[in-house]
């Protein structure tokens, strides 16, 4: 379509190769000819009757005036019979260009025998330049520049010769003149060009039946002279080649043999629509009749299915042609299948990344919320004994606190993956555990295990995994109420270049981690939306639809990839492929958290009052000293004053005007030395990655209780606790 509109502007422009310019003007030779006819024949009939306006407005000059127009439509009959006699383009042009001139120059001289410029008779020359421009088939320019002299013409006369009359009636007759010039210079170019796209439309077309013929009695050729020949292109071409006659299939080469899956004798006289997919026959019922119709290449993309049921998307291009002297369409097909696919998971990527976005948002403002509740409740539990009546009320807001954060986990996990521990993990001793626990509690689930022996370590986060994995097994379990069985199964495997391409991965070794369950899978509707944020299957409060959103957030963002396979009433398989590592799988060292208390000072940084004043109360609560800022600016300020005297700086990562990382950097310019904690809602990724790359001494994500504080900050300081 591109390659047709230059060519078409290129002709209107004058740019066109010469062959093309003069089929042009040859093929518009009779239109114009036509149209400088209609031009004569309305001068010599129209001239004389519009004498009747005469009678009525200038009855003095009645005589007179019809003998201007005897004489300018005589002229118009004598060149009406030239141009019936002469058949050269160039000649006939200007026969219509004279007799506008003509019937014109008659015009005016009424026009200055009777009022000048404010004679009503202006209104002939529109009539002349509409009739000029809007009959004549040439290129604009040469339109607007004799309809330029003309007007001048007039223009010139009356000024001179004229009487002067009313001026605004004047101005008001020129106007319109030139609007009308105006509109029908543009409705002659827009008419040109259109007959210009028309006449390229119609060469193109020419020339791709004329191509199409070429082949398709070539084809009818090679055919007729060698069996052998044919054998050897058709049998052997990549697509799916087959005759389509009276409504059946004719001739399939082996490709549309092994493509739809039947044999050569079932194939014979199958009528082809049988083969589409029922929500796509009538579209390419359609496609075959205007192929038929119009005799030029169909081409359309549709759904067939193969004998096992399977359905392949397929493209395909029909011919209309001639078989053994009666009609018959040459079809070409051609999967599509995977090319689909990768549209799908385009379409999906952009999706997620969209939702996943906001996800993050939601969880990052939602962390800052529990920030404050849990902080107030560690300060409270910090003073309570296990004995005081209040004390298991604190501790059940706790654990909720805990349940509320787990879910912004999850959030996080789907928006930016929040991969807060990467280091060489043993998957199969992750599944067994994560297994065995889910076991333990799920009695009516057989779990069946087969792990690679020497499986390849993963770089991953392993809470996040591990996260993963329980989403899987409660999805199993979900999809199997009566109980059933759950095959876990672990490989190492190699993806090449083209697979990794075609799912956006780096090509090499990879873990694949297989969960499958024998429930009653899913259709293609469900699995096409199953790792859509907050989508479910289940019905309304059982489920938060963060599920496996969470799960396929994490796996993108650990450069892995989940697939699911299902059909219903055949269970399901979650396929996750993970990059391995070189690494070696350290043993994991269970830490006891307490909270440690001591009298560094200490400057807290967030823009969130709530968070601010929490902060601050859990720090004293410890016993340190305290400064507080509710911006970098703020900080920047009591850091210049009191930074001899600050330990460590805790510091909000999302503020506004001066941000977290920007404060951070302005900080260790002042003072390469300085200690700070980083601290968001958000995880340790992406921006908070990048400003601990850079030197950060540290990183605890809220909410967080007073216990983690403490740990946090000793672990940055790094030496005995001071008091």
């Amino acid at each position: 379509m591109s390659t047709f509109t230059d060519s078409a502007r290129s002709f209107i422009y004058s740019r066109a190769p010469r062959d093309v310019t003069e089929g042009f003007h040859k093929d518009q030779e009779k239109l114009l000819i036509e149209r400088v006819n209609v031009i004569l024949l309305l001068g010599w009939t129209l001239v004389p009757l519009f004498g009747l306006i005469d009678y009525i407005l200038y009855p003095m000059h009645f005589n007179r005036f019809l003998a201007y127009r005897l004489i300018s439509a005589g002229c118009c009959f004598l060149l009406y019979l030239a141009n019936r006699k002469w058949r050269s383009g160039s000649i006939n042009l200007y026969l219509g260009i004279i007799a506008a001139y003509i019937v014109g120059f008659t015009i005016i001289k009424m026009i200055l025998e009777t009022e000048g410029l404010s004679t009503p008779y202006y209104a002939g020359l529109n009539l002349v330049f509409l009739g000029m421009c809007a009959v004549l088939t040439v290129r604009v320019q040469f339109l607007a520049v004799h309809s330029i002299i003309l007007y001048l013409i007039y223009l010139a006369s009356v000024l001179i010769f004229g009487r002067t009359g009313s001026v605004a009636i004047s101005i008001a007759n020129n106007t319109f003149i030139i609007c009308t010039m105006g509109i029908v210079l543009v409705a002659s170019h827009v008419g040109y060009r259109l007959r210009c796209k028309e006449y390229l439309v119609r060469r193109e077309l020419e020339e791709t039946q004329s191509r199409l013929k070429g082949y398709s009695e070539n084809l009818e050729n090679l055919v007729a002279e060698s069996e052998r020949k044919y054998q050897v292109l058709v049998d052997n071409a990549d697509e799916s080649i087959f005759v389509i006659q009276d409504s059946v299939i004719k001739f399939p080469n082996p490709r549309t043999i092994k493509l739809f899956g039947y044999s050569a004798k079932e194939m014979e006289n199958m009528p082809f629509i049988s083969l589409v997919h029922d929500n796509d026959k009538i579209m390419v019922a359609e496609q075959k009749e205007r192929a038929k119709r119009e005799r030029t290449i169909s081409i359309s993309t549709f759904r067939i299915v193969r004998r096992s049921g399977e359905t392949v998307w397929v493209d395909m291009n029909a011919v209309s042609i001639e078989w053994g002297e009666r009609p018959a369409f040459l079809i070409f097909l051609r999967d599509v299948t995977e090319e689909k696919m990768m549209e799908a998971e385009l379409i999906q990527a952009q999706k997620m990344e969209a939702i996943g976005t906001l996800a993050g948002g939601i969880a990052h403002d939602f962390n800052n919320l529990l920030m404050g509740v849990i902080g107030y409740t560690s300060l409270m539990l910090l003073n309570k004994s296990e004995a005081d009546r209040h004390y298991e009320k604190l501790k059940n807001i706790e654990r909720l606190v805990q349940s509320g954060a787990d879910l912004t986990k999850q959030l996080l996990g789907f928006a930016r993956g929040g991969k807060y521990e990467v280091k060489p993990t043993d998957l199969n001793e992750l599944i067994g555990k994560s297994s065995e626990m889910f076991g333990r509690t799920k009695q009516e689930i057989t779990i069946h295990r087969k792990y690679e022996k020497y499986l390849h370590a993963a770089n991953v986060d392993r809470g996040q995994i591990e996260q993963v994995l329980l989403n899987l097994y409660v999805n199993a379990w979900q999809a199997m109420p009566g109980g059933g069985d759950l095959y876990l199964e672990t490989n190492n495997v190699t993806l090449d270049a083209a697979y990794a391409r075609l799912h956006s991965l780096m090509p090499g070794p990879y873990v694949k981690i297989s969960v499958t369950d024998t429930g009653r899978g899913m259709d293609q509707a469900t699995q096409q939306r199953i790792f859509e944020p907050f989508f479910t299957t289940k019905e309304m409060g059982r489920g938060t639809g963060l599920g496996l959103a969470s799960v396929y957030g994490i796996i993108k963002n650990h450069g892995g990839i989940i697939n699911v396979e299902s059909e219903p009433g055949k269970g399901s398989t979650f396929s996750i492929c993970l990059p391995a590592s070189q690494g070696q799988v350290e043993a994991k060292k269970i830490q006891p958290v307490e909270i440690i208390r001591s009298t560094e000072t200490i400057l807290l940084v967030d823009d969130h009052e709530m968070i601010l004043a929490v902060g601050k109360e859990m720090l004293k609560a410890l016993g340190y000293e305290v400064f507080a800022a509710q911006s970098g600016e703020e900080a920047l300020a009591i850091y210049r004053e009191k930074g001899d005297g600050i330990d460590v700086v805790i510091l909000d990562m999302i503020m506004p005007v001066v941000s977290g990382g920007e404060t951070y950097d302005r900080l260790r310019a002042a003072d390469p030395g300085v200690k700070v904690i980083l601290s968001s809602g958000y995880g340790i990724d992406g921006q908070a990655a990048e400003i601990m790359a850079r030197g950060c001494s540290g990183f605890i994500q809220k909410p967080f209780s007073i216990g983690e504080l403490s740990g946090k900050i000793r672990e940055v300081l790094g030496r005995p606790i001071k008091g």
